[in-house]
């Protein structure tokens, strides 16, 4: 879950939402940063599909009492994240295998779990390399330089969603999330100092040419207020806080 903190309450994004507002940005990405290709399809579906894993969660968020808040994909406790990340993987592997391989990278990457001490993160750190191992042998031919293109877009199209997700509709760059504000980190040549910025409350552009043309994207999320939290509780609060759709337009600055 991603949960932006108001003084009223809160805004909660599903991950799988998030990433469906990946998908949309893949799919609008100028031809030389996303070529055509026979795994060009792939490749956006591991885009649209990298979260699916979070569904299981997010069909029931949990609420932190330690901190008064809804848990985030932050701080969200360890196993059973991982168990999710698994079974999201797997069925990523299932729908298409190179989408998996480039899903497993992605989450091999995570910081945490690269370097972690937990002996759970550990384990499923050598286990995606296994994995990416195998799929990679069962794969032949695959071109190395596009493989690593794919996986840095998929960071690229989930750094931009979450720039939505992350920060409120208009936020100014003081009022920015922490991870935003030196601009979006991307090993993809041409992209190295890309920065988003809203530009008013229904859209954000973005520093370099990297749309085909202006587009509409859209997010589904849950407004849930404190007051409805203390009446009903955190769990009936949500489930009874009604789906809102937010569009936003992206374009290039």
């Amino acid at each position: 879950m991603i949960v932006r903190e108001q003084p009223e309450g809160f805004v909660l994004i599903r991950q799988h939402d998030h990433a469906k507002l990946s998908g949309q940005i893949a799919e609008h990405l100028l031809p030389e940063w996303m070529p055509t290709g026979s795994d060009r399809e792939a490749a956006v579906l591991a885009i649209t599909q990298h979260d699916r894993g979070w569904r299981y969660l997010d069909e029931n968020p949990l609420w932190d009492s330690d901190s008064s808040s809804p848990f985030s994909f932050i701080n969200y406790p360890l196993v059973p994240k991982l168990s999710s990340y698994r079974t999201g993987l797997d069925e990523a592997e299932a729908m298409d295998p190179y989408a998996g391989l480039l899903c497993s990278m992605h989450y091999a990457s995570f910081q945490q779990i690269r370097y972690a001490e937990e002996p759970e993160a550990a384990r499923f750190y050598k286990e995606e390399l296994h994995r990416q191992e195998r799929i990679q042998s069962q794969l032949s031919g695959l071109d190395a330089s596009r493989v690593e293109r794919h996986f840095n877009l998929l960071k690229l199209c989930d750094s931009l969603s979450l720039y939505v997700c992350l920060n409120e509709p208009g936020a100014s760059e003081d009022e920015e999330h922490p991870w935003y504000r030196e601009g979006i980190e991307t090993e993809i040549a041409g992209l190295e100092h890309l920065q988003a910025r809203w530009v008013d409350e229904g859209c954000v552009a973005v520093s370099l040419p990297l749309f085909r043309s202006e587009f509409t994207g859209s997010i589904t999320l849950k407004r849930v207020s404190r007051q409805a939290i203390e009446e009903k509780g955190w769990g009936a609060a949500y489930d009874m806080a009604p789906e809102i759709t937010q569009d936003v337009i992206f374009r290039n600055k």
